[in-house]
């Protein structure tokens, strides 16, 4: 069965990818460390990575809830490009680590969240199961101090054929009860697995990615929707 997670242990997990664009904007959006089949990567939507140049920083929890600022070579050890894996339908890429050794002895040691404690089968998530989604909504949590934000909700659809909002492929999405807002692209979608029940707190079968966030899809009238990509793309590409 997969680990149960503690969500403060998951804000280790997650990391802030930000592009400076002018000296007052960036374009911000969150990635997960996962591991699988001995490998290291981070997980976020393609969107996200497309706006990423070879000095695009990567912000992590430090000491005493600091931001520690990694980039490109310290992670890959590559300065000339980005290897950007990116799915050939569904709004994920994936970037493979090759971090400098004291950077993974040290600043990226227990981040790393496993695959096993990403969903797989083509299965949507049940209606009734809490979710948690974490992240940097407008950039917030990345900066000063380290600290990401969540919100916890409920899939409000099974699957959904649904045209990506940023370049109008068709795609397969679960819809959130809750809006998203921007900065949270490309974060996990959780089943934390513990609850309160009656006051006592339970626990589920392990704590499961489902999806990340693509983002919101709107319309004229003002209505929003927030839209998940399911995990089970994600290994289609691992």
């Amino acid at each position: 069965m997969p680990k149960i997670f503690q969500l403060e242990l998951l804000t280790n997990t997650v990391l802030n990818l930000r592009q400076q664009i002018t000296p007052a904007n960036s374009s911000v959006g969150t990635g997960t460390f996962i591991s699988h089949n001995g490998k290291l990567y981070i997980v976020t939507a393609e969107h996200v990575a497309k706006d990423m140049q070879l000095d695009f920083k990567v912000i992590v929890k430090g000491t005493n809830d600091l931001p520690i600022e990694l980039s490109l070579e310290d992670l890959t050890q590559q300065t000339a490009s980005i290897n950007w894996i990116n799915h050939p339908l569904a709004d994920l890429a994936i970037l493979e680590l090759n971090p400098k050794i004291n950077i993974l002895q040290t600043t990226l040691q227990n981040r790393f969240l496993p695959s096993e404690n990403i969903h797989q089968p083509k299965t949507v998530v049940n209606r009734n199961t809490q979710l948690t989604v974490i992240g940097f909504p407008m950039g917030l949590g990345a900066v000063g101090h380290f600290s990401p934000l969540t919100f916890r909700t409920f899939a409000s659809s099974g699957f959904l054929s649904l045209a990506r909002f940023d370049n109008g492929k068709q795609c397969t999405f679960i819809v959130l009860e809750n809006p998203g807002v921007g900065g949270y692209s490309g974060g996990p979608v959780i089943d934390i697995s513990i609850y309160e029940n009656m006051g006592m707190q339970m626990t589920g079968m392990g704590t499961m990615i489902h999806g990340f966030l693509h983002g919101t899809i709107s319309d004229q009238t003002g209505g929003k929707l927030a839209a998940v990509t399911p995990s089970h793309y994600l290994f289609d590409i691992l």
